[in-house]
């Protein structure tokens, strides 16, 4: 999470930011400027944030936690109006006093809610229940656990909140930072409802793995027939977080549209990372393979032609270097390499566009590149280039890939990704014509 939206913000590729993992940035980054920033001053918009977006805690102008006890140096993120929140799981561990008036904590401690019985209970103490075990006993059930209280759908209501006390009349820009899809993968009664009766395919290399409770065991059952939550992970869980987030976001873009500026917005869906959800035996992201690496990245608005699918690699970072150009934004930050999606989706192959992508974290580093399939075969395809420095690069790892050397420093893998999305036919033996172009594009001091 952390280290992809420092590449976003800062528009700068990972090794260039500092921000190797989820700990916090640093001191170092409250002199930095960010892509919010130029939108806002350079450009004169009015930009807003809401919901978990990783970034420095102590903004200037909306800290998330209203004490600041060890004194951290203040930074302007960029924004105009922010409802900054936490994660799933700090919000249920964290203790009030140590994080005062973060809004989603706030908002639950406020609130009480309904249990199957009828009784009430803190709705705080019934998200703890339900996310980590905790909280009051039997907290936890599928009348106090409802969407209402759920943290995409708060996220939500703080976005329609932003707009609603916008500037009228003046260029916007909004960050919409819902916290799922993403461990805890909890739902709610009604999310589980959705996904009861629906069958999921097994992970890659792992059948069986993840599967959901309607394929192993029956779900349970309140008085009401309601299904008792939490139901915890699973393939079905995920889509079922999906499925939530795909009508909240829905709801805040037809309130765009209501508000009568749908035709005048971009509208982006992007994610920070991946999730192998049991792919090759794996869970979680931090890996270079597809599942974790790949990311959705959906975008619509004016002058972006309807229902086209571009197949060569591009690059979230490059999503602050396109708000930039389409709101006129010409200079950018030192150091910043950001670049535009224009050429893509104005079909404008005049225009600039990054020859390839990158991607990195802790043990391993990536580059996928668009380029002739071979020398007697023009078609376009992509290779993806992986550098592992030890075994830990390569966790997650499908059964055909080449073991990690014994005794060497690096780990050389390469997979044409058009034709094998899920890395399973490794070819570094096949082609070393185009590992030699590809190593070049690797950061200084990665298996060269």
């Amino acid at each position: 999470c952390g280290p992809s939206r420092a590449c976003l913000a800062f528009g700068k590729e990972y090794d260039e930011t500092g921000v190797m993992d989820n700990k916090r940035w640093s001191v170092d980054h409250t002199q930095w400027t960010t892509v919010y920033k130029l939108l806002r001053d350079d450009a004169n918009y009015h930009t807003m944030s809401c919901g978990k977006d990783d970034f420095y805690e102590w903004d200037y102008n909306f800290p998330k936690y209203a004490n600041n006890p060890n004194n951290m140096p203040v930074m302007d993120l960029g924004f105009s109006d922010a409802i900054r929140s936490d994660g799933k799981v700090r919000v249920a561990k964290d203790a009030d006093e140590l994080f005062k008036n973060e809004a989603y904590r706030t908002y639950l401690n406020g609130i009480t809610v309904k249990k199957d019985d009828g009784t009430d209970i803190n709705a705080r103490q019934a998200y703890k229940g339900c996310f980590i075990g905790k909280g009051a006993p039997d907290g936890c059930d599928a009348t106090s656990f409802q969407n209402e209280i759920y943290p995409d759908d708060f996220v939500r209501d703080k976005a329609i909140e932003l707009l609603h006390r916008k500037p009228a009349g003046k260029p916007w820009f909004m960050q919409v930072n819902f916290p799922g899809p993403h461990p805890p993968i909890v739902s709610t009664s009604r999310m589980a409802a959705s996904v009861m009766e629906r069958q999921w395919p097994d992970p890659i290399n792992n059948p069986g793995f993840m599967r959901c409770p309607q394929q192993t065991q029956k779900f349970k059952l309140n008085n009401q027939g309601q299904i008792l939550p939490p139901q915890i992970d699973g393939r079905c869980n995920y889509a079922a977080e999906l499925e939530n987030l795909d009508a909240l976001m829905f709801s805040i873009v037809k309130h765009v549209e209501e508000m009568g500026e749908l035709d005048n917005t971009i509208v982006i869906v992007a994610g920070d990372h991946g999730e192998n959800l049991g792919d090759n035996g794996a869970s979680g992201k931090g890996m270079p393979w597809h599942a974790a690496v790949s990311t959705p990245l959906f975008i619509m608005g004016p002058g972006i032609r309807h229902g086209r699918v571009h197949e060569g690699p591009v690059s979230t970072l490059d999503l602050g270097g396109t708000w930039l150009d389409y709101a006129g934004v010409s200079s950018m930050a030192p150091g910043m390499t950001t670049s535009s999606l224009r050429s893509i989706l104005a079909q404008d192959m005049s225009l600039p566009r990054r020859p390839h992508v990158s991607s990195g974290y802790l043990e391993w580093r990536t580059v996928i590149k668009e380029m002739p399939t071979s020398p007697e075969d023009p078609t376009l395809t992509s290779y993806k280039l992986i550098c592992a420095k030890s075994p830990k690069g390569m966790k997650g790892a499908p059964k055909s890939a080449t073991p990690f050397p014994a005794g060497e420093p690096w780990h050389i893998m390469l997979y044409d990704v058009t034709r094998d999305p899920d890395d399973l036919l490794p070819i570094e033996q096949l082609r070393p014509d185009v590992i030699a172009e590809l190593l070049p594009l690797l950061p200084e001091g990665w298996c060269r």
